[in-house]
């Protein structure tokens, strides 16, 4: 009988230096943006320095919001950060029930 190896750890998330996750996309994605940013500011006609700036900036920056939130909310926390804001704390209610649904009559009476 034929046997075939088993991957184990395929459905792993990719982790790289400690990102893990989706924050390891944000990361690379935040560092091409300053890549492109840089090369589109120094073929407009902008000062090496000031493109090497913006690169400097633009990529440490994004290091450190993608690392500090890795380290703040976990592996998933960018997908339960979100939800946990748009629940409600408390539910208020100042009216009573039966003025909230409005109830339409729909039996009339005929009258002679």
């Amino acid at each position: 009988m034929k046997s075939f190896p088993i991957y184990r750890g395929a459905d792993n998330e990719i982790e790289f230096r400690g990102l893990r996750g989706i924050y390891f996309y944000y990361a690379a994605g935040g560092l091409i943006t300053s890549v492109f940013t840089t090369l589109f500011g120094y073929i407009l006609g902008a000062p090496i320095l000031l493109a090497m700036l913006c690169l400097l900036v633009g990529g440490s920056g994004t290091l450190f919001w993608c690392y500090s939130r890795n380290n703040r909310y976990g592996r998933w926390g960018a997908v339960k950060q979100p939800i946990r804001q748009a629940k409600p704390s408390f539910v208020c209610q100042h009216q009573s029930f039966n003025r909230l649904i409005p109830v339409r009559n729909t039996f009339t009476r005929k009258t002679r």
